[in-house]
């Protein structure tokens, strides 16, 4: 019997992008738009960064980041990803940041993963997501 993952279409490759590092990059831009009593650190989930067919206006492939359930969020015009971040009692995805494709990029390891393996098992929904983002990435 086969299960979810392994009926997943494979081949589409991302890399992981190191959740500590940009939690630093978030808690710094943080501390420039609030006032220090007010201020709240965060921590960001490692994500899976992978590069889209689209270009972007410099003629390199626009980026994206994407959950452990397939949520993504992508590069926008200004060559940034607004970067989710946990905060407070509110924890997960409470809080954004917009922060550079470049400084994203800085930030991967060298740990490449398949997204057919990368998000969860969990219903249809991740399965349609995973889909989704396949149809829109670099192979």
């Amino acid at each position: 019997m086969t299960t979810r993952m392994e009926n997943r279409t494979k081949g589409y490759i991302g890399t992981i992008v190191d959740g500590a590092k940009l939690a630093q990059i978030a808690n710094a831009i943080y501390a420039l738009q609030y006032p220090q009593d007010q201020l709240i650190e965060c921590t960001v989930d490692d994500f899976l960064f992978v590069e889209l067919a689209e270009k972007d206006s410099f003629e390199g492939h626009k980026g994206a980041i994407i959950c452990d359930e397939g949520v993504g969020w992508e590069q926008d015009a200004y060559s940034t990803i607004q970067v989710p971040t946990n905060l407070g009692f509110l924890n997960r995805y409470a809080g954004r940041v917009h922060i550079s494709v470049a400084v994203i990029r800085s930030c991967l390891t060298d740990k490449q993963v398949d997204i057919a393996e990368y998000v969860r098992v969990f219903g249809d929904r991740l399965d349609n997501n995973v889909a989704i983002w396949q149809s829109a990435m670099k192979k």
